[in-house]
This record gives structure tokens, sequence and C-alpha cells, in this order.
């Protein structure tokens, strides 16, 4: 794997709408410097942190109570829309202006599209209504990743990782040993691996007081070029649908400087909704089952970056999510490059 360069024309989570507020906030996405804030309306904006004057990073400016954004560095400012209004101790007004970039929020999430904003489309966000479902709990954050964001979709893509990463809390032998079915709808890359009749891991006794046998279900679905959800049902085994236990997670794989990734995460659940208790176990869970991937992928980052030549991979039947979604991937990258680039313009 050499693809290393970011994919702007797509959807990546940018914030969680908790993070953003009247303090300005800078994180690099797809190379490019962003600084968040939200306007007096509370509409969050997002613009390239760099002042047009002489590229100082807006996000060490200050953000006056209507909305003006001020460079700390020779006074520029900026309205809402991101046009000089102004310098300070100036009368004359220079013709200067911001990119600003398309966001959505939605379900306390930040979408941001880093490329041409004219692509932009919101249909090809997934369905997040389980974020504010008053019949579902859920917990949510950012861990950083010292890592190309290909490895993290390539680990959520191929969960037969499991097993060997993860056997005290949600991994045991049955996930490898179950092959998945792969299908690919355009860009979308989904998969499902149903586990019957097998062994409850650690982390599902737990959390769903379930003892063996139990079925397991595992649906993910790969949305380019940064976004996974995987919707998961536990079960006694031969309890039918609509019953069981369902979790979903999310995954917002979003590319920060370089080969850094920011990886922002939900885990949600439809049961026992109000137990604090199993709310902060489960979030210990997820932490720790992270935490083990983010070691991981950290590892395999230093293998690939001192391997210049690309020594020849090895893949196998359980890879074939992975490998369509690193072909997703590669594809909508071609496609940008043969366009022309994705600078985003700045605003009229």
């Amino acid at each position: 794997m050499t693809l290393t360069q970011h994919v702007r024309n797509g959807w990546y989570l940018g914030a969680w709408s908790d993070e953003i507020g009247r303090t300005l906030k800078q994180r690099w996405i797809t190379d490019l410097p962003v600084c968040f804030y939200r306007l007096p309306d509370q509409t969050v904006t997002a613009v390239e942190d760099r002042c047009p004057h002489r590229k100082y990073p807006l996000s060490l400016g200050h953000l006056d109570d209507d909305g003006t954004l001020q460079c700390d560095y020779h006074g520029y400012r900026f309205d809402g829309q991101g046009l000089c209004v102004g310098v300070a101790e100036q009368a004359d007004r220079p013709k200067a202006a911001l990119r600003r970039f398309p966001l959505v929020e939605r379900d306390g999430a930040i979408w941001i599209w880093p490329g041409d904003p004219e692509l932009a489309d919101e249909s090809l966000l997934p369905d997040t209504s389980w974020l504010t479902d008053p019949n579902w709990t859920h917990v949510h954050g950012v861990v950083p990743l010292k890592a190309r964001h290909l490895l993290l979709l390539e680990n959520l893509l191929d969960l037969t990782h499991e097993t060997f990463l993860h056997p005290s809390s949600i991994g045991n032998a049955a996930v490898a040993a179950t092959p998945i079915d792969v299908t690919v709808d355009g860009d979308r890359v989904g998969f499902s691996r149903r586990m019957i009749g097998i062994e409850a891991p650690p982390f599902y006794e737990k959390s769903c007081g379930l003892t063996s046998p139990v079925d397991r279900w595992q649906d993910g679905d790969f949305y380019p070029p940064g976004i996974f959800v995987l919707n998961i049902r536990v079960a006694a085994t031969g309890t039918e649908e609509p019953d069981g236990f369902h979790m979903k997670v999310l995954y917002g794989m979003t590319p920060g400087r370089g080969n850094e990734t920011h990886d922002f995460y939900a885990l949600g659940r439809d049961y026992l909704i109000d137990d604090q208790e199993l709310t902060k176990f489960q979030h210990e869970q997820q932490l720790a089952v992270m935490q083990e991937d983010v070691d991981a992928l950290e590892a395999q980052e230093i293998m690939y970056a001192t391997d210049p030549g690309g020594t020849a991979e090895s893949s196998i039947k359980s890879d074939l999510a992975a490998l369509r979604g690193r072909r997703a991937v590669a594809k909508m990258l071609t496609r940008e490059q043969q366009a022309g680039g994705t600078r985003p313009r700045a605003s009229a």
C-alpha cells in the first residue's frame, strides 16, 4: 500500500458538535489547517486557518461578539461569510476573503467537505439518527492516531483481527473462522458476518448478561473516503429478530496532517439506556480496544514508511472488503487528479 495522498471531494467528520463553540479551534484535515467556530446564531463555520495577508493562523486570533474574526498578527477582520471587512487602524479595506468549507451539522456531528464546494452532496452522508434517537444512548470522542487513515480503514473492514488483537474483550476464534459476504454499491463497500451458536466474547457477556451459545452479527458499511458504520446484533442462539441486543459503532477516519489521523468514534446501544454503569463500562472498553488498534496501526505505519520500495503483500479471503475499500479510495483520488485538483474556493 503506497497511497498516502488524501481525497478531498468527500465528507469527513470534522468535529463533534460539543467540541465547537465561541472559541476558535484549529484542526488539520487532509493536510489543510481548518479553523472551526460558531457565529452568534450558533451556526458553525469553518475556514482555512491561514490569513490571506501573511498566512498567520486565524485560530490564534479572536472572535468578537458580533461574529467578526480578527487575525491578531496585523489586524485583518473577516465577517461570518469570510469576507474582509477591514483592517485595524486602516481606512482602506483590502480585497481579501477566506476559504470556507461546506459543512453539515447533524445529530451532534459536524461533517466537512474539504474539496470542491460545488460537489458537496449531503445525500452521501450515512444515517446517524441513532445518535439523537431517545431509544438509543451513546458515547463519543476522538483519539489521535499517528498512522495513515488507510490503515485504519483496512483495520475496520477486516474485523478478523479481533480474534488476535482483542481476545480479552470483543474477539474470539469464531470471528476469524467465519467468512464474510462483501457487497459493492458504487463507491460504498459493505460486508456481513453471521456467527451462529458461538462462545460469547467477554465484552458481550458483561454488556448483555448473555451466556454461551450466542448468535453474533456484524454488518459494516464504508462510505468513502472516511466514514464507517458497524451494526452489531448479539442474542441467545435461536432468538429471532427484532429481539436481541443491538449496538452501532460510527468511525470517522479523518486524515489530519501528513500521515496522522483523527479517529472519531461513537458507540451506541438500544438496551438499558439509563444504566450509567454500563455506559461507563462500555466506554472504557471502547477506548481500550481502540488503544490496542492504535498501538498496532502505529507499528504498521513505521513499517510502511520505511518500505519505500513496496515489499509485495500477501492477501487472503478475509481481506476482500479491505481491498475493495482501498480500491474505492484510490478510484476517488484518481478522479480528483483527472479533474485537475480540488483546492477549495474562496468566498465571493
